[in-house]
């Protein structure tokens, strides 16, 4: 720890040493928890230092006491920054983690007082833990947690643009082939750590994987990776989903809460890789280090959130700030449900991201603003028209036919569930597009007979895009009003196509075209 008056006041408690003893007992094989221990300390170190300033209370056996408890949550509102006037804490983190602390301080001292059969010890601490219990959530806590929602709220989007993905991807690429170059003909620190900082920055964007679990990958993880064989499970593998399982190796590392991830190497990688485990000891890397990325002379890996930070400053991007491990990882998984993929693609999905299919729904879903303009306005404007007997039964994708926009609110209405999929589309935040994405299954899902696509003629394809070619380049849906009018217009051209298939023709050539300037613009 820094020398100073907190580090001071953390050795001269006995309280703090025993929770930094007992963190340590828990954590202390793994050195990336260090700096976590570190910081619990020093929490209850700054607190300790607010008391001898403010009070006569000198340590926290002390201050859990309980006519002492009023007097300890001002001192956690000062540490926290806390302004009476407004109700609002400068760090409400910081309050949160150190009422943690503190509880979990309250029940060292309880254990000490059971053992020592301190009965006096015990009906102090135990009092005290009513009073946490009561009284901490009115006086701290709840103020700290509204707080921290509030912030939420009116957040802007930090979904990272899809084209300054490709531009940290492309930049990745170059400049790892030429690290590699130059490691295979001079090997020394510096090189290797270009080399390994460029891979560690590729692994995290290639599996959207969490940046501490891939920088703290072992040489041991790596030289245990998979490779596919053949075997009965192949058999029900397409031929592009063979070769692919051929094509990359696989290495199962320990995720958060110490569940099992996968991370998937491309032939680059695993050459990259290669060559870095073989240039350890050349280039200054200790045999104790067990970390693939280990840094060289040092114990300890290279960060990837510090090298995927530096490397999106560097590449180009229009928004680097939002190149993240966490928001990647957001982008993948909001596309994910764009893509309407079933129930058991979705766990597949969650299971290789890390996390349950619950947690993916609750804190990776598509933007709730989208949600509202494009699909829950559609339920609100049915609503309106007093079509509900219509709606009776339908899901929300189902019931685009029952929204009439004939009205003035019409184009504004359109306009903005347009605007909302293009500037939120284009940012990897595809929101909006997946009411016109998912809407194109909305017939096939309603449908119990089998039905037969019919191909648009060129006379029909003409006769339909000079009525909505305007709607299509702007991202418009045609009304039912607006096909019954083409459809009567283009007599007998259209005579066999139903409002439906008009309807449809229009949304889908909206898709494609839209696909095609996003791809123009990347």
């Amino acid at each position: 720890m820094h020398q100073d008056d907190v580090s001071l006041a953390v050795r001269n408690d006995h309280y703090i040493l025993q929770l930094a003893q007992s963190l340590f007992n828990k954590h202390g094989h793994d050195p990336s928890k260090h700096e976590y221990i570190r910081q619990k300390i020093r929490e209850l170190g700054r607190l300790i230092v607010t008391l001898h300033n403010t009070t006569n209370i000198h340590n926290l056996e002390e201050a859990i006491q309980p006519r002492n408890f009023i007097t300890l949550t001002n001192a956690v509102k000062d540490v926290a920054g806390f302004d009476g006037e407004n109700n609002s804490y400068k760090s409400p983190s910081l309050a949160l983690k150190i009422g943690h602390s503190l509880r979990k301080v309250s029940d060292l001292i309880q254990c000490r007082a059971l053992m020592t059969d301190d009965q006096e010890g015990i009906r102090s601490v135990e009092m005290f833990q009513k009073l946490y219990e009561a009284k901490w959530s009115e006086f701290v806590s709840h103020s700290a947690l509204s707080n921290l929602s509030e912030a939420k709220y009116n957040k802007a989007s930090s979904l990272p643009l899809t084209r300054d993905i490709q531009k940290l991807h492309q930049f990745l690429d170059q400049e790892a082939e030429s690290a590699l170059k130059v490691l295979k003909g001079t090997s020394c620190a510096t090189n290797y750590a270009k080399l390994s900082r460029l891979t560690l920055c590729q692994v995290i964007l290639f599996n959207r994987r969490r940046a501490g679990e891939v920088s703290k990958m072992t040489v041991k993880n790596y030289q245990d990776r998979k490779t596919s064989k053949l075997s009965d499970v192949n058999f029900g593998l397409s031929e592009m989903e063979k070769k692919l399982s051929e094509h990359f190796a696989r290495v199962e590392l320990r995720g958060k809460r110490d569940r099992k991830v996968a991370v998937l190497l491309t032939p680059k990688m695993t050459t990259a890789l290669s060559l870095l485990v073989s240039k350890r000891q050349e280039c200054g890397v200790e045999d104790s280090n067990t970390y693939l990325f280990g840094i060289p002379r040092c114990q300890s890996h290279y960060r990837g959130q510090d090298c995927l930070r530096s490397y999106a400053d560097l590449c180009g991007a229009e928004n680097p700030a939002y190149l993240r491990s966490t928001n990647l990882r957001k982008h993948v998984a909001t596309i994910s449900q764009v893509m309407n993929l079933k129930d058991n693609e979705l766990d597949q999905l969650a299971d290789f991201l890390g996390h349950d299919i619950r947690v993916h729904r609750e804190f990776y879903r598509l933007p709730e603003s989208t949600i509202q303009v494009a699909k829950i306005s559609k339920l609100l404007l049915a609503m309106e028209k007093g079509s509900l007997s219509n709606i009776q039964g339908k899901s929300l994708d189902q019931i685009d036919d029952e929204v009439d926009m004939s009205n003035a609110s019409k184009e504004g209405v359109e306009a903005d569930i347009f605007t909302t999929w293009q500037t939120e589309g284009e940012g990897g935040n595809i929101g909006a597009g997946s009411s016109v994405a998912s809407s194109g299954n909305t017939a096939q899902r309603g449908r119990k007979t089998a039905y037969v696509k019919q191909p648009w003629s060129s006379l029909e394809t003409k006769a339909v895009m000079k009525h909505f070619g305007q709607h299509i380049k702007k991202g418009k849906l045609a009304t039912l009003t607006e096909c019954e009018a083409c459809k009567e217009a283009e007599n007998p051209i259209l005579e066999k196509r139903t409002l439906q298939n008009i309807r449809d023709f229009v949304r889908n050539r909206g898709i494609s075209h839209k696909r095609l300037l996003l791809s123009v613009d990347r």
